[in-house]
């Protein structure tokens, strides 16, 4: 079934290194697909880790796209895997700063340029979900001092470890080498020294990033550049004549919202083909709603016109 649902359009990705560059051309405003899935097999021994870096993928893409390998244990050679690195743009202006929370992915449109750069992220653990809201970048700091905040000191007491008031710029700074701040108090962007907690919810609310991928993008983000925190388990989008739809568990904390339901996925097809005759594949939707694996997949073609 995942063959058939798997059809999709690719987008060239470059290789850089070990891992797979995260630049693309955005798409015309009408169509929304990025990247190119890819299939491969295990190497015994290789970790759910490894991969992560090496395609630039989190912990919940891997796991959402291959249900029948174990991530907690290291690999056996020759089993099949899927690699999901393509993208449905989020249903969002196309400026600044796009977070989508359920997916554990960040989306960067430069300003002045046609290109959108896309990033794995770690997100906040239950009960301590950044706010759900529209924001901007205040300031950036590169080697950052770290704060603790109460919460996270009385956390970490719980665990016997005590935490400094302030910890300095270095190895064991949780904020990593870079931080950047936005006008929602105490939540920030920043590397991590914890890389296998990217596509996870680990944080106390800040958005965590591999320290290569804020790395990249880091040098082109000012002060001023809007963020948009969205909360978005199901993406729609076109590509040429192809509707394409992208599934994801809803956050715990929203997982009763209408949108995120196969009823509130129906509407929003239904919405998305209005005054345009489309056959759209409801069985391989149904499907999708119960297995949101995290892929694109192609559910429906527009109609000749008479």
């Amino acid at each position: 079934m995942k063959q058939k649902l798997g059809k999709a359009l690719a987008i060239f990705l470059f290789v850089s290194g070990h891992a797979f560059a995260t630049t693309y051309t955005a798409p015309p405003a009408n169509e929304a697909l990025i990247g190119k899935k890819i299939e491969t097999s295990t190497t015994y021994g290789e970790t759910v880790v490894n991969l992560q870096q090496r395609y630039d993928i989190g912990y919940n893409a891997i796991q959402d796209a291959n249900p029948q390998l174990d991530p907690t244990k290291s690999f056996s050679a020759n089993s099949f895997l899927l690699i999901p690195t393509e993208h449905l743009l989020p249903n969002q202006p196309r400026q600044g700063i796009v977070v989508n929370l359920p997916e554990m992915r960040m989306y960067y449109f430069p300003p002045g340029t046609d290109k959108v750069l896309t990033f794995p992220i770690g997100i906040g653990k239950i009960g301590k979900t950044i706010p759900i809201t529209m924001t901007s970048i205040t300031r950036k700091m590169k080697d950052p001092v770290w704060i603790p905040p109460e919460d996270i000191r009385e956390f970490n007491l719980q665990q016997g470890v005590v935490l400094p008031s302030v910890m300095p710029a270095g190895p064991d700074n949780p904020l990593g080498e870079y931080a950047i701040y936005m006008r929602v108090p105490t939540y920030l962007i920043h590397s991590t020294i914890f890389p296998e907690s990217i596509g996870k919810r680990a944080s106390f609310g800040c958005i965590r990033m591999y320290e290569s991928d804020i790395k990249q993008f880091f040098p082109s983000v000012r002060g001023g550049v809007p963020v948009a925190i969205v909360n978005s388990p199901v993406k729609i989008g076109w590509q040429g004549d192809h509707l394409y739809v992208e599934a994801y568990k809803p956050l715990e904390e929203h997982g009763d919202a209408y949108d995120a339901s196969l009823a509130g996925m129906v509407h929003t097809i239904t919405t998305a083909a209005n005054n345009q005759d489309t056959l759209i594949d409801w069985q391989a939707l149904a499907y999708i709603s119960q297995e949101r694996d995290g892929i694109p997949h192609d559910i429906g073609v527009k109609l000749p016109k008479s």
